[in-house]
């Protein structure tokens, strides 16, 4: 995709699970518009590879391993974008896991505790080993679900993790409840999270915003 503007010169983004999908999508859109992008993932080869295909593309990008539950490798994350590039502007906590299908009444207590540790909990510790990196004016963008919105019975525990971080994914069954009849593509999303770490809006805070072409989100 063709992007024009370049809205994030010198800044500097941080974005977790980010070598495939919407975190790669957004990780090339911030980085295509001017940022330093510092991406993540638990697999060293992927990250490589990752690295490798956004420097081709002309982005300013570095790679480390993350998995979110992991202490020491969230700070390693967080001292490999300050010691590459001085601070951090934007975070995008897009890690998530969903490791079950069974209902709330027959889930495991570790399979619990590993939804609540990654879908949620890590992100806040994200946040707090970011935070003393942070300039003035810098974003925070946490990617959720629609399941937070419309839980199923299939997502149960999933949908209730994201009820506590809000946004979107894309699903088949999406489809016929969405008023643009299709699904949501990682451009989408990479688009909302430019907008969102771009100063157009510097006035925007404490908001929900849904990337979910007119599908039904309010609680």
């Amino acid at each position: 995709m063709e992007v024009k503007c370049r809205r994030l010169e010198g800044k500097v983004a941080v974005v977790t699970a980010s070598t495939q999908g919407i975190g790669l999508a957004i990780a090339e859109r911030l980085g295509r518009e001017g940022a330093a992008v510092v991406i993540s993932s638990r697999k060293q080869k992927n990250v490589d590879e990752a690295v490798e295909g956004l420097r081709a593309k002309g982005i300013t990008v570095v790679g480390a391993v993350c998995h979110v539950s992991n202490a020491e490798q969230r700070k390693h994350l967080i001292d490999t974008a300050v010691k590459n590039f001085g601070h951090i502007d934007i975070v995008v906590s897009n890690a998530a896991a969903n490791p079950s299908v069974d209902s709330i009444l027959e889930m495991k207590e570790p399979v619990l505790d590993k939804l609540w540790d990654i879908n949620v909990k890590a992100s806040i510790l994200l946040l707090q080993d970011a935070a003393p990196h942070l300039r003035k004016g810098s974003s925070v963008i946490i990617i959720s679900s629609i399941a937070g919105y419309n839980p199923e019975a299939a997502l149960s525990m999933y949908g209730v993790t994201k009820t506590a971080l809000f946004g979107l994914t894309k699903r088949n069954e999406l489809i016929e409840r969405s008023i643009l009849k299709r699904l949501g593509s990682v451009e989408d999303m990479a688009s909302a999270a430019a907008f969102l770490a771009s100063d157009d809006a510097s006035f925007i805070t404490a908001e929900t915003i849904v990337v979910a072409g007119g599908t039904q989100s309010r609680l």
